[in-house]
């Protein structure tokens, strides 16, 4: 009934250069254009939207004695968004072909970032980023009383569309709105002896550009919105403790941390992400936090190496009303974000067999992306319509998965020329139809709500030749 496409083509040409023994260069030009596509054969169309962005920059480095290393650097991101083009399937499909309105957009970001050695047992880290986000000139962008673009209707408890009151178009010169944010970050490391250690951290980072998710929808679909006119940068701040310790041939890393962000977007209920050309008046401004634990016991020696990796986590968020009459999302209380993963545990090991032949094995069990089903349905004008449970109050059966591979190296001790070797892998061992998304639909047969659950990938085995010279 539908399909997704997607992918990422990716550039990068680096020039490095070494001045003297104190300084040290490293100069890039990357080319990145993500692509996403969407087929519903159900109402005959296809959607393909996408990000094109091409990044400059440059760092230096200045060793400037043994106790202390300072890293600057520049960098200057074009970007255009591509919302979209819509496009029937069949002569007889009622979609339109249309181009949504593109988005354009420049970041710059210049930092100061220096490496401490106070002593034997002391490092540190300090630095500053400078950041700066352009919202270039586009096609139309609408004009809104008030500046609202989403209103909220009393008699009918819901949110509406505001209809814009004009338009206006602007060349890509042209700035629409300008955001320019500090970035500081510190961190400290002590060490109580050789093998063991403590640190902290401290960071305050700006994000750009809004990834929103629908978990609700049967068809997996992420939205990219630059920030601009309507839409604050999102403001993300994070502490972090952590412990280090050595014990032979094993290591143990526990970390903790704590983050907040601002401005978190989030759409509004029966929100239409698809082929939408004026997102903004279909969000709406909330808060998030994550919090939790990480923890990580690798082998470091002999030939069986790998590690047990466990993460506890929670990642919320909360979108309340703009005004105390409006309800917000959930009633302005805190759920599950769309990537809140409880549990996250993954082993990982790799064993050498001989000097040719290397094994590995990599296991990974989550707890299930968050969902909102639907727990009820009323029927309208002879059409039955869902209600629906609270904002991801549900979630996905649990993922787990099973990967094997084999490396083979025919010439292991071969240093110069060509270098080549082998790898045969098996990508979900067992077959596991994790679940992507679980949609429910009448059955026209027996006439009762059904669940279906969609699978994406199934076991994948694959052969890669890899070779330098």
């Amino acid at each position: 009934l539908f399909g997704n496409t997607f992918g990422n083509s990716f550039v990068n040409v680096r020039w490095n250069h070494i001045y003297n023994e104190k300084w040290f260069s490293n100069a890039s030009v990357i080319y990145s254009d993500y692509n996403y596509g969407l087929e519903l054969q159900f109402v005959e169309f296809t959607f393909d939207s996408g990000i094109t962005n091409m990044n400059l920059k440059y760092d230096l480095t200045n060793f400037v004695n043994d106790k202390v290393k300072m890293k600057y650097g520049i960098n200057s991101i074009y970007y255009e968004f591509d919302p979209g083009r819509i496009k029937p399937t069949t002569s007889t499909s009622g979609i339109n072909d249309r181009q949504l309105i593109k988005k354009y957009a420049w970041e710059n970001g210049v930092y100061a970032d220096g490496e401490f050695k106070i002593s034997n047992q002391i490092n540190i880290n300090a630095g500053l980023r400078i950041s700066s986000f352009n919202r270039l000139g586009q096609e139309s962008l609408n004009i809104y009383e008030n500046n609202q673009p989403l209103l909220y209707s009393e008699d009918l408890e819901i949110y509406e569309s505001a209809a814009p009151t004009a338009s206006f178009s602007s060349s890509r010169s042209e700035t629409l709105k300008s955001f320019v944010n500090l970035e500081p970050r510190f961190s400290i490391a002590y060490s109580l002896d050789d093998n063991t250690s403590i640190k902290a951290s401290y960071q305050r980072i700006n994000q750009y550009i809004h990834l929103i998710s629908n978990t609700n929808a049967p068809t997996p679909f992420d939205l990219y919105v630059p920030s601009g006119t309507f839409i604050e940068p999102q403001k993300g701040t994070q502490v972090a403790a952590g412990f280090f310790k050595n014990i032979g041939n094993y290591s143990i890393e526990t970390e903790t941390f704590y983050k907040t962000v601002q401005n978190r977007l989030d759409y509004i209920d029966g929100a239409d992400l698809i082929a939408n050309d004026a997102v903004e008046q279909i969000l709406l401004e909330g808060e998030a936090r994550a919090y939790g634990l990480e923890v990580l016991l690798r082998k470091n020696e002999g030939k069986l190496q790998g590690w047990i990796a466990y993460t506890l986590s929670r990642s919320e968020q909360r979108t309340p009303g703009r005004t105390a009459l409006e309800p917000g999302i959930n009633n302005g209380e805190w759920y599950s974000a769309a990537w809140d993963k409880t549990h996250d545990l993954t082993l990982t090991a790799n064993y050498e067999l001989n000097r040719k032949w290397d094994l590995g094995a990599n296991f990974t069990l989550q707890t299930g992306q968050p969902i909102t089903y639907p727990n009820g349905q009323y029927e309208f004008d002879g059409l039955f319509i869902p209600t629906f449970e609270a904002r991801n109050s549900s979630r996905l059966p649990i993922v787990h998965r099973l990967d094997f591979s084999a490396t083979y190296t025919p010439k292991p001790n071969k240093k110069n020329g060509w270098q080549s070797s082998w790898v045969f892998s098996l990508y979900n061992a067992y077959n596991r139809r994790n679940a992507v998304s679980i949609s429910f639909a009448e059955n026209e047969d027996t006439n009762r709500n059904e669940a279906t659950r969609l699978a994406i990938f199934g076991v994948i085995p694959a052969i890669t030749y890899n070779f330098k010279f």
